[in-house]
């Protein structure tokens, strides 16, 4: 394993102002809290000599100014058999230690209720001279009763030079997802991305593990974390300036998997449970392409594949598992309680193979103790000497009691994982008996069939609720429609659709908010593209007409569609078309223009009003929003108006004929000779 350097203590340093420390988890941290002795220091780890000394430091926490002693309690000379023995003793459930010691005479806890301790011994000393893994007890007794107030069990492993232990192949499974912070692509419902420190705590992890890691992505983080370093909006409007701490974030983690292997997830982590059992039928392939799309287009990659899946819980039933094979999953990484106890998987620790609608599917199972010690709490106290101890012990057995050892898989049981990236460094350092190996090397061995699987009633009920996926189903099938009148074919919400699918919303009240978000951003869309001037009345003079209906897009692409018309009224006004519809097929706008189409109608009656339904249809013929209401007026004059004008045109002509032939029969007239007017004469001037 590579260890966490400079680079990663620069990164946590550069991180510190946004990065809040992660909380304990809940039950560790409660539990290491009662532990009244807890351990700081075992050294060496495994001694491999008998004479060696071994020291081991510590502290009790009890009563301020109480007395108590402390005893080292061992086997002599009986080391452990099997790794079901382990566990039997470090849930008391068994008696291993017979022996004890005093190592530290009753003494006065100070002021704040704490007794620092050391104690000191070697193999020999406890009877140890063979090879393997003993039991060691550390108890405080109270030094006036007698009584037991406090104990820390724990491992000794002996394994002195020359002895041959089997080697185990570990193969380290480790989820980086987060729960969605986007509802639409544009907006962002809650920016506190790096708030919590779990994706600074992530990418130190990547930087400082071997590159047999397996590392399981959830492209949606790598989406919300590059978008999040742009301008963004949140639900009230206000514009946002971006974090540019997530495009380098992104960058960083591209630098640290560089040489791991990389399994893309199902995108958002989707709860596939719950997707498959509410009929979302299109959704798990959806989820699996998409994953592995952004996964490899932010990492750069070409190899992340969703061929292997990790289903949340680590639980999965028949009908999911079945859905996951008909789209090409092979492999899937299960718990060792998600198989039968009796079958081969699960005694051997490794994988088999269960049969499938889709075929044979490879089985993973993870050994449930190493898996937990991932998920230990670093920050409590003796936590990381504890799960040290244990690891050593764990892996010694598994080459010491075999006639080969058995390959083991460790992954956190929680997909939301946050881990301390110290504790983990100190947990895995190296051993000479474990070999770092990749996941997808731990392959089934002879006769390793799985008949059933184990999906219990608590995993079911933990799914998303149903009639929170009916509210999901629905706003797909509004984004598909959304989706198809676009000419560019981009699948705009598939990713914003699955973000509500996810597995992080479990047991949370968040995602209803996020489903109307998103919803309202898919209508708002659509309301871009309308029908222009429908509350104005259309007037048809005559028996028929053309009608203009205009379609106005506001998008920035084109968009095609089918346009379809009916009347309300077809006793007042009819469509011109078979069967009464008239669909305008494969219609087109351009970006930010309209366009007008001519609908044939006819009037059976005289006059009237009517009303036509406008409805927007895809190019497959699904309705785009709600029907255009347009009130059209026939008035229906053109008949009586031929008529009256032929008649009219008869009259007139028969009126001229009647004249002409009155001319006809009139004789002309005789008009006397004109009478000539007398001239008067002049007088003279002066009679």
């Amino acid at each position: 394993m590579r260890r966490l350097g400079p680079v990663l203590f620069a990164f946590l340093l550069a991180g510190a102002s946004l990065a809040i420390p992660a909380a304990p988890t809940a039950a560790a941290a409660s539990a290491r809290a009662a532990d009244p002795v807890t351990l700081s220091d075992f050294s060496p780890e495994s001694p491999d000599k008998p004479d060696q000394l071994v020291t081991i430091a510590g502290a009790v926490t009890g009563v301020p100014q109480s007395f108590v002693s402390v005893h080292v309690k061992f086997a002599a000379g009986r080391p452990f058999t099997s790794r079901a023995e382990m566990a039997a003793y470090v849930t008391g459930q068994s008696v291993f230690t017979n022996s004890w010691r005093t190592k530290v005479q009753s003494t006065q806890l100070d002021g704040s209720g704490k007794l620092p301790f050391t104690v000191t011994f070697t193999p020999a000393e406890l009877g140890i001279g063979q090879p393997g893994v003993y039991p060691l007890e550390v108890e405080a007794v109270d030094g006036a009763t007698g009584q037991v107030v406090g104990v820390e069990r724990t491992f000794l492993t002996y394994v002195p030079k020359g002895t041959s232990v089997k080697p185990t192949r570990l193969a380290l499974a480790l989820p980086l997802t987060a729960q969605p912070k986007r509802a639409d692509d544009q907006t962002f419902l809650s920016d506190d991305l790096f708030g919590d420190g779990r994706l600074n705590n992530l990418l130190a992890l990547a930087t400082a593990t071997e590159d047999t890691a397996t590392w399981f992505v959830d492209g949606s983080v790598l989406d919300d974390a590059q978008r999040v370093s742009r301008p963004y909006f949140e639900p009230d409007g206000d514009d946002k300036p971006g974090i540019g701490q997530g495009a380098e974030w992104v960058t960083s983690l591209r630098s640290a998997l560089a040489d791991n292997p990389v399994v893309a997830m199902p995108y958002a982590d989707s709860d596939l449970g719950s997707v498959v059992h509410n009929g979302l039928d299109t959704t798990t392939r959806t989820a699996l392409l998409v994953g592995s799309l952004a996964t490899n287009q932010m990492l750069k990659l070409t190899s992340a594949t969703t061929s292997t899946v990790w289903p949340v819980g680590g639980v999965i039933d028949r009908d999911t598992l079945d859905a996951l094979a008909v789209n090409g999953v092979d492999t899937v990484l299960l718990a060792q309680a998600a198989v039968p106890p009796g079958a081969t998987v699960a005694r051997a620790g490794s994988a088999g193979v269960v049969d499938t609608v889709g075929g044979p599917v490879i089985v993973q199972t993870a050994d449930p103790v190493l898996s937990g010690l991932l998920g230990t709490d670093g920050k409590a106290a003796g936590a990381t000497v504890a799960a040290r101890q244990r690891y050593i012990a764990e892996t010694a057995m598994n080459g010491l009691t075999a006639a080969k050892a058995a390959p083991l898989i460790a992954m956190p049981s929680n997909h939301l994982w946050n881990p301390d990236p110290t504790f983990m460094n100190a947990l895995l350092k190296p051993l000479p008996w474990v070999r770092d190996v990749p996941l997808a090397s731990i392959r089934p061995g002879k006769r390793a069939a799985v008949d059933d699987l184990v999906y219990p009633g608590q995993a079911r009920q933990a799914e998303l609720p149903k009639s929170y996926m009916n509210g999901v189903r629905r706003i797909a099938r509004t984004a598909e429609v959304a989706m198809a009148v676009p000419t560019s074919g981009q699948r705009t919400y598939d990713r914003a659709v699955l973000r509500l699918t996810s597995a992080s919303w479990r047991g949370g009240k968040k995602a209803p908010a996020f489903a109307k978000q998103l919803n309202t951003a898919i209508v708002k869309q659509m309301n871009r593209v309308f029908i222009v001037g429908a509350n104005d009345p259309f007037a048809v003079a005559g028996n028929n007409g053309r009608i203009l209906v205009t379609v106005r897009n506001t998008l920035r692409e084109n968009v095609k569609f089918n346009l379809e018309v009916t009347s309300r009224d077809p006793d007042q006004l009819q469509v011109e078309a078979a069967g009464g519809v008239f669909i305008q097929k494969l219609a087109e706008v351009q970006a930010g223009k309209a366009g007008s189409f001519e609908i044939p109608v006819v009037v059976p009656a005289d006059h009237g009003r009517a009303t036509f339904d406008v409805q927007l249809l895809t190019p497959d013929g699904r309705k785009y929003g709600k029907p255009t209401k347009i009130i059209i007026s026939a008035t229906g004059y053109t008949g009586i108006a031929l008529v009256i004008v032929g008649v009219a045109v008869t009259i007139m002509l028969a009126a001229v004929v009647m004249r002409l032939l009155r001319r006809r029969q009139r004789k002309d007239p005789v008009f006397p000779a004109p009478v000539p007017m007398p001239i008067e004469q002049e007088e003279p001037q002066g009679a």
